[in-house]
């Protein structure tokens, strides 16, 4: 988005889809990232939970929403310190609503 090169928009769209073919499935559930897939996957699946309501933890879902939204934008017009700060709390929000799912797919597990 920043850059505006068209190029590397088609680069990041072919990974994302590519991605799940170039990796193998982990042979265990060690790490981390592993744990947040399959925590979603219970979450959304086992327990059918929704992902963008309004109740704990999914309410960090939501508000990542806008504040995506709005580091796309600022990229997009070329303001790099608020698509910088937008982006990083974008990926705090991410990153704290999957550690919360893996600590309830844990403690799950754990019983």
């Amino acid at each position: 988005m920043y850059s505006r090169n068209w190029r590397f928009g088609a680069a990041a769209v072919a990974f994302t889809i590519l991605n799940p073919l170039l990796f193998s499935p982990p042979k265990t559930d060690d790490a981390w990232m592993t744990r947040v897939v399959l925590a979603e996957r219970w979450w959304t699946r086992e327990r059918q939970e929704g992902v963008l309501e309004l109740s704990y933890p999914n309410a960090l879902n939501v508000l990542n929403v806008p504040t995506s939204g709005y580091a796309v934008v600022t990229a997009y017009r070329k303001q790099p310190i608020r698509a910088a700060v937008a982006g990083v709390a974008a990926m705090a929000l991410k990153f704290w609503y999957v550690a919360e799912l893996v600590r309830r797919y844990d403690a799950r597990r754990s019983e």
